[in-house]
């Protein structure tokens, strides 16, 4: 369903085969770290994870075509089509869907779509209307950490 290819931005993941929306592409886990990296995903309130394989090398858009899902208390994460996905087509997640901050990134967006934000940003920065567009998935800790935070500016 999916293999590894070189492009202008590296190691990327495409799609071997049509892939329907909702079809759970891939899933892993991996080692707990103690704080953000270039390739690590933040899996709960302050988890870091860094999952070796083809999860690590999916890309950011700002207007994707993959969904991840990060289960609370389980430990996987898992990717699945946002909309239907074609043969050949890059896999690509946006980040902000499951990061609150990036850290990693200082140069523009390079994902040259119609919704493109200009950068690569976390939750903490995303709009309404994706939030709005990615449930499912949003990663539950995200509007839990977002209050926190409003919470802690009121006082």
């Amino acid at each position: 369903m999916i293999e590894i290819k070189d492009g202008r931005f590296g190691r990327h993941v495409h799609a071997t085969a049509p892939i329907p929306t909702g079809t759970l592409i891939i899933e892993g886990w991996g080692r707990r770290l103690p704080g953000r990296t270039r390739h690590s995903f933040q899996v709960d309130l302050d988890t870091h994870v860094l999952i070796p394989g083809p999860i690590e090398l999916i890309n950011h858009s700002c207007d994707p075509n993959c969904g991840v899902l990060v289960p609370r208390g389980a430990q996987t994460l898992q990717i699945y089509a946002r909309r239907p996905i074609a043969a050949g087509e890059e896999l690509r997640t946006d980040y902000a869907s499951f990061e609150w901050h990036i850290e990693f990134m200082p140069k523009p967006c390079l994902c040259d779509t119609a919704l493109c934000r200009g950068s690569v940003t976390g939750y903490k920065d995303l709009p309404e209307t994706a939030r709005r567009a990615y449930a499912p998935y949003i990663a539950e800790y995200l509007p839990e950490l977002e209050s926190s935070f409003r919470a802690a500016q009121v006082r």
